[in-house]
């Protein structure tokens, strides 16, 4: 028997067919491995414009058709970067009415003067008409407007709603709660609701008087604050370390002769009992309000300084720290022993020149000519980054001519630079350009 193999007995057109189909198998997989990487060797990254919106435009965007996508070669906007809040240099700081008017605008006349950080008063006791409720629509606005433009944000934490001092009723809301823990998890909302984007706080505002500190009975107590102080120095650390906290600038005054009583006292001695009162082991920075009053700032109390042309005689016939810039600075120094540097949350000097009117008891507004305005701001912000015990120091301020309700009227006003049109006056563009010749690429 003839022994025949296996492809032997298959017919020649078959195994043509077959060869010929062995040959294209073969192409495919050389192409394949050799040629072809598979789809997911190359990770493809999400344009940073589109990584950096909120996740809500995000969504949006990819529900949109190929069409209206924006093109590949779109610039991404480049967001602004804030430097960490244990920067030891010095800070430059604007006070503006944040909360009334254009916000985005306003935040960016601060930017326009290259500052380093805004202030907002953040009053408890006008927004919060009951226990665990407050309207943040305002806030939030500064903070997100000012996050956008790289600014730090300064809040000053002010007044405690009525519902919380029934002790006081019938005084209002400038006065601390019965319970001051109320007022330390309030400021502790605060910071959990502005995590990061808040980078101080200012504990309260002239508690040294009783226009902003009413009891009853009625007692201004420096150790009553410090309790306060305390609690809220712990509560803010314990959230956020990296803030900065700020005792409550107290009122540069000596109506109460150098000493205190019930109504009130003078910043110096409240400074001193604050001091023994262990206030300095809850604060990072001691607060401080300068009035310029119509004295330069580098004058001093001691030094007997003279204005002959000055109708308003107060810091002539008698030289207090408190009618001084310099003296109150010093005075504040002095008495914390550079244990604490000094944050300068409220200073400037009033002008009354264009407006035409005096608020009452503020005479010495009439003595400075806009130019002077401009010189002793430039002046001032200067001096206190060179001295180096000054941390921070807010301008008082940008706009309330324009703003408040009363415009020149109103007792605010003539600190302003801007008039009450909303145009510069010449301390604006006196500061604006004495910025830009610091730091031109800021």
């Amino acid at each position: 028997m003839k022994n025949d193999s296996f492809f032997s007995r298959i017919p020649l057109p078959v195994l043509i067919v077959v060869w010929l189909g062995l040959v294209a198998l073969g192409a495919v997989l050389v192409y394949t491995v050799f040629f072809n990487k598979p789809a997911d060797s190359t990770v493809q990254k999400t344009p940073i414009a589109q990584a950096t919106k909120p996740a809500g435009a995000a969504a949006t965007q990819a529900a949109q058709p190929d069409s209206q996508q924006p093109p590949a070669t779109a610039q991404p906007t480049k967001a602004p970067t804030i430097s960490p809040v244990e920067d030891t240099s010095f800070g430059y700081g604007l006070q503006a009415d944040y909360l009334t008017g254009d916000i985005p605008n306003t935040v960016r006349q601060a930017k326009r003067l290259r500052m380093d950080w805004i202030k907002q008063q953040v009053r408890w006791g006008v927004f919060s008409q009951a226990p665990d409720q407050f309207d943040w629509t305002g806030f939030d606005q500064v903070v997100e407007a000012a996050s956008q433009q790289g600014l730090k944000v300064m809040l000053s934490i002010v007044t405690a709603p009525e519902w919380s001092r029934p002790s006081a009723a019938g005084l209002g809301i400038e006065g601390p709660p019965d319970d001051l823990n109320a007022y330390a998890k309030f400021v502790g909302e605060v910071v959990d609701r502005y995590k990061g984007k808040v980078h101080a706080i200012e504990i309260w505002n002239e508690q040294n008087i009783d226009a902003e500190w009413k009891t009853n009975p009625q007692v201004v107590s420096p150790e009553k604050y410090v309790e306060m102080l305390k609690l809220a120095y712990e509560t803010i650390k314990a959230k956020d370390p990296n803030i900065v906290v700020i005792s409550g600038a107290l009122s540069p005054t000596g109506y109460f002769l150098g000493g205190c009583s019930e109504a009130g006292c003078d910043d110096g001695p409240y400074l001193k009992r604050m001091v023994e009162a262990g206030a300095l082991n809850y604060a990072d920075c001691v607060g401080v309000h300068a009035n310029g009053y119509n004295v330069p700032p580098d004058k001093t109390s001691t030094e007997g300084y003279d204005d002959t042309t000055a109708t308003f005689r107060g810091p002539f016939t008698n030289p207090i720290p408190s009618w001084y810039f310099r003296s109150t600075l010093e005075l504040y120094r002095d008495t914390v022993q550079n244990q604490k540097p000094l944050c300068i949350t409220e200073f400037g000097w009033g002008s009354s020149e264009g407006f035409g009117y005096t608020p009452p008891s503020y005479e010495f507004v009439n003595d400075n000519t806009l130019q002077e305005q401009g010189d002793n701001i430039v002046q001032a912000f200067d001096l206190m980054k060179a001295w180096g015990y000054v941390k921070m120091a807010f301008l008082f301020n940008l706009d309330y001519a324009q703003k408040s309700p009363n415009g020149v009227q109103d007792r605010t006003a003539p600190w302003s630079i801007f008039d009450q049109t909303g145009a510069g006056r010449p301390a604006f563009e006196q500061l604006r350009l004495h910025m830009k010749s610091l730091y031109p690429d800021k």
